[in-house]
């Protein structure tokens, strides 16, 4: 078959923060630590993941702001996205497999699989890589803006978000074509 990577986003809903994208090409079939689905692991299981896959694989990691999706929208983003882990990724794939229903325009022979973050096991791999490096700058960004909380809710929809956002208006980091942000 030849070499494949898996590839995987994360952060497609939030209000705040980029969409990242990760590609992976493992050098062993498995790796003795749990791998699955990024959202079906603890923080801390997908830390422990994170560590083996840097270990035992090729990855490449493309990072799209927020800024840059109100622009072209966040499907255009994550494709821009999962083109630019490719492109950092050492070797070429012969076949790319990617998470979704949609094939992103790569150039690359690619085969999206709709659950495959939970059936393919390199896509597993990127999903963690993806979530661990979206959460890691959710992080910063919270250094950087604390009154958002964003350490807390990684962007995402909350009832804490919301309030924040209505008490202080919208960061850098915000994506301001999604709602609630556009009204704000």
């Amino acid at each position: 078959m030849g070499v494949v990577a898996g590839v995987d986003e994360a952060g497609r809903g939030p209000w705040a923060g980029p969409v990242v994208a990760a590609a992976v090409i493992l050098h062993v079939p498995r790796l003795p630590v749990r791998i699955d689905d990024s959202k079906r692991l603890t923080a801390h299981q997908r830390a422990v993941a994170y560590a083996a896959i840097l270990e035992q694989a090729d990855i490449g990691v493309g990072i799209v702001p927020a800024a840059e999706i109100d622009r072209i929208n966040i499907l255009q983003a994550t494709f821009m996205a999962m083109q630019y882990a490719l492109e950092r990724l050492p070797q070429r794939p012969d076949l790319v497999l990617v998470d979704g229903h949609l094939a992103p325009p790569i150039g690359l022979p690619c085969r999206p699989i709709i659950h495959g973050d939970q059936r393919e096991y390199v896509i597993s791999c990127a999903s963690i890589v993806a979530k661990v490096v979206r959460d890691d700058l959710m992080g910063l960004y919270h250094e950087l803006a604390p009154q958002y909380a964003f350490a807390r809710h990684k962007g995402y929809g909350t009832s804490l978000h919301a309030a924040n956002l209505k008490q202080h208006g919208p960061s850098i980091f915000h994506r301001r074509t999604f709602h609630p942000v556009l009204d704000e």
